[in-house]
């Protein structure tokens, strides 16, 4: 093979110059910092009649033409700026054996390139149709199709764990993962993208590439902090600060120092992936390690090999145009997948046991809430009948103890005197109030008595008690008969009203009482005055009279009051808004 520079316009290869050359070629050794075109050409003899041949050329970089016996067979889009990006595209011809003859024939190729992006023409093979084509079939898989898939794959990848961020945004290290892999679709497009677009330049459109490389590193770096768990803010700021900086740089870098900026960025690309892989290492095979971690860690590990590799490639230490850092990403990527899924999946089982847990610990935790309600009831049980016995207490103090009272202070008076209708008319009281008792104790429904008929019974048989004291008595009702309350509320009234009653009639000595009874605007207001010397307003123990009136007024949620005011002797109950109970269908 012969090689000879010339210029971007011209058609035809100049005459002079030609050198010899082996290949694969990088003409930087030969004419460094040269951009342009490189002419390069193969003569080769073919004895007997020609036959179809096929022609394969590995690689050239980064767009050209290919020409057999002067016809062009072959033109790349651009072969000036923008250039198109043929450098990853491995190229098959057939050469009709109209086109050769005995004799020598000559293989053109045209390669217009920079150099400061590794300009080259790859190896080139002449040989049957059919060796060719399969040489470039593989070829064509291993560099061009493959890629397409690892996109696919990325894509996929990236697009999955970013929907698990999203839904689960402590995940941290999801979120870096589908950042990962974001910057990672942008720099392995490189390797199908045959055009500069949507840059106006080769520079642009290769700092771009290299800015997502760098961003991509330091995305990686933070994926693996978070896999393990640590937060490290100060190192990551400045991790992230370094890499803006270089990004920078390289912008800001002219075209003639740009082949020197790129290598320093290699090498500080180098550094961040070797200095992150041996964090990852020493952390994940640390006794608090543990599997998941460990396979991640030798994952980045092979990623690391690879990356070096392609690092003496870049360098041309290493004479090829194959870099393995795409094909060990996609190991990488199926990997680390595969291990987030993994350990995703560990979580899920733990929930799942805890869940199980949680459902046992609940039925017994209700267990021990149905025995604790079974007791609590028995409990309930024994404090309602110890209400009622405290209840019907009251009832008896409150209403045949009353009677009692009053009758007693009528026979102390002329025990001799009392004829027998009226130790008749006593007990028949007594009958009375112990039925009234009884019914309101056994009543189940609402409303069978109204207040009003209570309070007339009441009413009759208090006023007749109050006459033969010579105790004068004036009764207020109104309101009273379109009163319904519950048995409980009624006979609570109804008590509070006969204690008040027996109060005046056995401690204050007066010589008249009033009673107001009043149900208006949804209040029921109940009133007993006398101007007698009646109860103390405050001091002393209050007897059983009061306190028993005192824990009535509290069950109907009413304000009761015992007080003087010039010389009269009140005592007030004030029932807000009473409702009147629903009667059962």
């Amino acid at each position: 093979m012969h090689a000879v520079r010339g210029d971007w316009n011209i058609t035809t290869p100049p005459r002079e110059g030609w050198v010899g050359v082996d290949l694969p070629d990088d003409w930087r050794r030969r004419w460094p910092q040269f951009d342009g075109v490189v002419w390069y050409r193969l003569n080769w003899n073919i004895e007997g009649p020609p036959e179809d041949t096929g022609l394969f050329v590995d690689y050239l970089n980064l767009a050209g033409t290919i020409s057999i016996n002067g016809n062009e067979l072959q033109r790349d889009a651009n072969l000036v700026e923008p250039l198109s990006r043929m450098w990853n595209t491995p190229r098959y011809l057939l050469l009709p054996a109209s086109m050769l003859h005995a004799g020598e024939n000559e293989v053109l190729i045209r390669v217009s390139g920079f150099a400061d992006h590794q300009p080259a023409l790859g190896n080139v093979t002449i040989g049957s149709p059919a060796a060719m084509l399969a040489v470039w079939k593989r070829t064509h898989w291993l560099r061009v199709d493959l890629q397409w898939l690892n996109l696919g794959i990325g894509t996929t990848l990236g697009t999955f764990f970013l929907a698990l961020w999203l839904i689960r945004r402590r995940e941290t290290a999801f979120g870096w993962y589908a950042a990962q892999q974001a910057a990672w679709f942008v720099f392995s497009y490189n390797f199908i993208s045959v055009s500069a677009w949507p840059f106006a330049t080769t520079d642009a459109y290769s700092a771009a590439i290299t800015a997502s490389y760098l961003i991509y590193d330091a995305c990686s770096a933070m994926f693996m902090l978070r896999i393990m768990g640590r937060h490290w803010a100060r190192t990551e700021t400045a991790m992230w600060l370094l890499t803006a900086l270089v990004i920078a740089g390289m912008l800001l870098t002219p075209h003639a120092r740009l082949g020197e900026m790129r290598d320093a960025l290699s090498l500080f690309s180098m550094a961040m992936i070797i200095v992150t892989t041996a964090v990852f290492l020493h952390l994940a095979w640390r006794r608090n390690g543990n599997i998941p971690q460990r396979v991640l860690s030798l994952i980045a590990l092979a990623v690391l090999l690879a990356r070096a590799h392609d690092f003496l490639v870049f360098l041309g230490l290493i004479a090829s145009n194959l870099y393995l850092v795409t094909y060990a990403e996609t190991l990488s990527m199926v990997g680390f997948a595969l291990t987030l899924a993994w350990t995703f999946a560990t979580n899920i089982r733990r929930i799942e046991s805890f869940n199980s847990e949680l459902t046992s610990s609940v039925a017994r935790a209700r267990e021990e809430l149905a025995t604790t309600l079974e007791r609590q009831h028995e409990l309930e049980l024994v404090h309602a009948r110890l209400d009622e016995r405290l209840t019907l207490a009251h009832d008896l103090h409150d209403g045949l103890g009353g009677i009692l009272i009053g009758n007693i202070a009528t026979f102390e008076e002329a025990p001799e005197t009392v004829p027998t209708r009226t130790v008749l008319d006593l007990l028949r009281e007594l009958r009375d109030d112990l039925r009234l008792i009884i019914d309101t104790a056994s009543s189940q429904t609402y409303g069978e008595d109204s207040l009003g008929e209570l309070v007339g019974l009441l009413r009759h048989r208090m006023t007749r008690l109050f006459e033969a004291r010579r105790i004068a008595i004036r009764w207020h009702i109104e309101g009273i008969d379109r009163l319904r309350l519950t048995s409980t509320q009624s006979m609570d009234v109804l008590r509070i009203l006969q204690e008040a009653l027996s109060n005046a009639l056995k401690h204050s000595g007066a010589t008249g009482v009033e009673v107001d009874l009043i149900h208006a605007e949804r209040r029921l207001l109940m009133e007993v005055r006398d101007n007698g010397v009646g109860l103390p307003a405050n001091g002393g123990t209050p007897g059983t009279g009061i306190r028993s009136m005192r824990t009535r007024a509290r069950r109907l949620g009413a304000q009761l009051t015992v007080n003087a005011d010039g010389g009269v002797t009140f005592i007030r109950l004030d029932v807000p808004k009473p409702a009147s109970p629903r009667v059962a269908g």
